[in-house]
């Protein structure tokens, strides 16, 4: 079947918002899509000065990853709390309900937990962050390295020898930074109490290691980020060690892998930065994720909207290949 842009539905936002970062989950063949939503009538989706203050965590659900029902906001900023304006979160399940954590930014900052029966209704656990954001110490290539959390918790969705795993954006303390940004690890046995484990990425040229996600697929583990560079000056050594192609962007979209998933990861195969769709569109912040056809897709930000599904290959030499999406 060829595509038409006309067999496909728009892309989706919430009446009156615009949308960025997204995580999913799935429950009883109902994909359930979480993303933070600010309104349109602040004027530039791009002025994420004014974002970092509007920002709310919205719901929205699918059953084809095509068409999306509005859901309203599951969790919104409370001024002049711990939770004063919110960023990227994720969601798992545990013990018969479902957890997400997010990014509190207020008095402490950190990292918030609520919980839900059915995905739908919300409600935050205790009076404060989970975690609290503090310098932290984590195995790096064997020697010990020192972090503090940013942003954006990645919660991989099983546990890992009892362990759940959170990946965090981080940045390593003591060193310029343009080039700390790294990818630590917490786990927890409950989801309440966090301690350190690995740190699974410290390419030492990048500035932040955003929306980090985790999965694994015929026997190879995948680390996908967004490198982030806001400093004046770019890491020399990133400039030095990336394709032209990508030298002097400020966000680009990057795919790691490893053979096990407390790394150490690198570039994948092929090419590791997934800046350009099969259909011509930008995007950042990327998700993979199970269709409903059983095969992996791809999701994103696009246009300050939710996404379609790209189709996912997996090259034998572990490369990730997209598809175009389809009606």
């Amino acid at each position: 079947m060829v595509m038409r842009a006309a067999d496909l539905p728009p892309l989706f936002a919430p009446p009156g918002m615009w949308t960025n970062d997204n995580w999913f989950a799935e429950a009883g063949g109902v994909y359930h899509a979480f993303y933070l939503q600010v309104p349109t009538c602040m004027g530039d989706p791009n002025h994420w000065g004014r974002r970092a203050l509007l920002a709310q965590v919205g719901h929205a659900t699918s059953t084809d990853l095509l068409h999306w029902t509005d859901c309203g906001p599951v969790i919104v900023p409370i001024p002049e709390t711990w939770n004063s304006s919110l960023a990227t979160g994720s969601v798992a399940a545990h013990a018969g309900k479902w957890w997400m954590v997010f990014t509190a930014h207020g008095r402490p900052a950190g990292i918030g937990l609520a919980v839900s029966d059915d995905l739908m209704a919300w409600r935050l656990v205790g009076e404060g962050p989970v975690v609290v954001n503090r310098e932290f110490e984590g195995a790096w290539q064997g020697a010990p390295l020192r972090w503090r959390p940013l942003a954006d918790p990645y919660l991989y969705p099983e546990p890992i020898e009892s362990w759940f795993y959170m990946v965090i954006n981080a940045q390593a303390t003591g060193v310029p930074v343009n080039a700390a940004g790294c990818l630590a690890t917490l786990r927890s046995r409950d989801l309440l109490t966090w301690e350190p484990g690995p740190v699974l990425a410290y390419p030492q040229s990048i500035e932040r290691l955003e929306t980090p996600q985790v999965w694994t697929r015929n026997g190879r583990w995948y680390l996908y980020f967004g490198a982030a560079h806001d400093q004046p000056e770019i890491a020399a050594r990133w400039q030095a060690e990336v394709p032209a192609e990508v030298r002097d962007r400020r966000r680009v979209n990057c795919l790691y892998t490893a053979s096990t998933f407390a790394g150490p990861y690198g570039p994948a195969p092929g090419t590791w930065w997934l800046d350009r769709l099969p259909d011509g569109r930008g995007g950042y912040i990327h998700k993979v994720l199970r269709g409903p056809d059983g095969g992996d897709v791809l999701m994103t930000t696009t246009d300050a909207r939710l996404s379609h599904a790209y189709p996912v290959t997996y090259g034998a030499d572990g490369a990730l290949s997209l598809g175009l999406p389809r009606p």
